[in-house]
C-alpha cells in the first residue's frame, strides 16, 4: 500500500523501530484510512534494517532505505523478487537524507535517494562504506502539485506564482497572479495553506531545485535543498504525511510524487513548461521530459536534472530517483545478491509496470549506463 506511516518492528531477536510519517499531528483516522483505501498493495516487503546493514554472508536478507518518493515501486518489485527468487528485501521509507545518511553509516546495503550526494556527503559515504559509491537511477517520476480547493478544478500553475506562493508572497486563491493564470475560473477567496516536508527530503530538493531554476527571488533567498529554510508553510513527515496534510486541511497546497495524487484522488495541477505549455504530471508527460534528455556518459557518476524541460508534453518538475551502492561490496555475496535484485528491477517486464504506480520507466539508453555502471560493482 502507499506508505501512510513507516513503522516497524525488526524480526525475531532484534529491538523494534518505529519511524513516524504522516501528517500532521491533528490527522485523522479517517483520512489515514482514505488514504490507505486508495493505496497500491506492496507485498512482501518489511521495513526493518540490521545494524550491521545485513551483511552476514549467509543471509539472503538485502537492507535499504531513504525515498518516500520512489518507496511504493521499490516495495512492489521487492515483493514480487521475494515470491520468485526467495531473497528478502527489507526496504524502510525514511526520507532521502535518512536514505545517505544510514548509507554512510553502513546500517542499510543500499540507500535510495531523489537527490544526488553532494560532493560532501559523497566523500563522507565512500570514507563510511570504503568504496566509491556509484549513483544507480532506477525510474523517473514526477513531482505533483496537489490541492484542497473545493470547486476548484483544472488550476493551472506556472514557476514564478508557485515559488510565490511557498515564499509567503501570494496568499489568496484569488491572487491576481492566479487570475491571470487560469482566466474565466472562479478563484476562491480563501487563503493558501502552503504544505511542505518537514524532514530531509530528496522531493524537497526537486521542488525547490524546480524553483531555483524558474525564480530568481526564490534561489537567492531559499535556494535548493532536502532540508530548506521554509518562509512560511506547516510541515509534514514523508510523502504520505504531506498527501494526508492536504487532504484534510482546506486551501492547502502541497507536492508529492505524481502516484500519491493519483493513487489518493487528490487534484493536482497543470504547470507550465519551458516551451510555453500548461502540461500535467502523468507518466507520459513524465515519458517526454526523459526521452529528451541527455544522460552523462560517466558510469560512476550517473546523476542529472530532468527539471523545466522545453521538450513538447513534458511535465517541468520531473526527476530521476537513485539506488546508491558501493562498488567494492564488504560481503562480496550479498554485494551479488543486491546486484542481481537491481538488474532485475531494470528489465524490461519489471520496468513496464512502472507506469501503474504513476512513474515512467527508465529510456533504454540509460537502462544500458546502469547496467555497464553494476557490472563493476564486485
Amino acid at each position: 500500500m502507499r506508505i501512510v506511516q513507516a513503522s516497524c518492528r525488526r524480526r525475531a531477536g532484534a529491538t523494534s523501530c518505529r519511524r513516524r510519517a504522516g501528517a500532521t499531528r491533528h490527522a485523522s483516522r479517517k483520512t489515514a484510512a482514505a488514504i490507505a483505501a486508495a493505496a497500491v498493495v506492496l507485498t512482501g516487503a518489511a521495513c526493518s534494517s540490521s545494524s550491521n546493514g545485513g551483511s552476514s554472508s549467509g543471509s539472503s536478507t538485502i537492507n535499504g532505505a531513504g525515498s518516500t518518493f520512489a518507496a511504493p515501486m521499490y516495495q512492489q518489485w521487492a515483493g514480487q523478487y521475494k515470491a520468485s527468487h526467495g531473497v528478502l528485501i527489507n526496504y524502510q521509507a525514511i526520507g532521502s537524507g535518512g536514505g545517505i545518511s544510514e548509507f554512510t553509516q553502513s546500517v542499510v546495503n543500499f540507500g535510495a535517494t531523489d537527490a544526488p550526494m553532494s560532493s560532501g556527503e559523497q566523500a563522507a559515504a565512500q570514507a563510511g562504506v570504503g568504496s566509491t559509491v556509484l549513483h544507480i537511477p532506477m525510474i523517473i517520476g514526477a513531482v505533483a502539485i496537489i490541492y484542497n480547493e473545493p470547486g476548484l478544478s483544472n488550476l493551472k500553475l506556472d514557476g514564478p506564482t508557485l515559488a510565490g506562493i511557498y515564499l509567503g508572497n501570494i496568499k489568496k486563491w484569488n491572487d491576481p497572479a492566479i487570475k491571470k493564470l487560469n482566466p474565466g475560473v472562479k478563484l476562491p477567496s480563501d487563503p493558501i495553506q502552503p504544505v511542505q516536508r518537514s524532514d530531509s527530503s530528496g522531493t524537497s530538493y526537486v521542488f525547490t531545485s524546480y524553483l531555483s531554476t524558474i525564480s530568481p527571488t526564490w534561489a537567492s533567498q531559499v535556494g535548493t535543498s532536502k532540508s530548506p529554510s521554509w518562509p512560511t508553510g506547516t510541515g509534514a513527515t514523508g510523502s504520505s504525511g504531506v498527501a494526508a496534510a492536504v487532504q484534510q486541511t482546506k486551501g492547502s497546497i502541497g507536492y508529492v510524487e505524481f502516484g500519491y495524487a493519483s493513487q489518493g484522488h487528490i487534484p493536482f495541477a497543470s504547470l507550465k513548461n519551458a516551451s510555453g505549455q500548461f502540461v500535467a504530471p502523468s507518466p507520459a508527460s513524465t515519458n517526454a521530459a526523459s526521452a529528451a534528455a541527455t544522460y552523462p556518459t560517466d558510469i560512476t557518476h550517473l546523476t542529472f536534472s530532468l527539471n523545466n524541460s522545453s521538450a513538447s508534453g513534458a511535465y517541468p518538475l520531473v526527476t530521476p530517483t537513485y539506488i546508491l551502492v558501493a562498488q567494492t561490496q564488504k560481503d562480496s555475496a550479498l554485494g551479488k545478491k543486491l546486484v542481481a535484485w537491481l538488474e532485475w528491477d531494470l528489465a524490461s517486464a519489471q520496468q513496464a509496470q512502472v507506469t501503474k504506480l504513476g512513474y515512467a520507466p527508465l529510456p533504454a539508453k540509460l537502462v544500458s549506463l546502469d547496467l555497464a555502471a553494476l557490472k563493476t560493482v564486485h
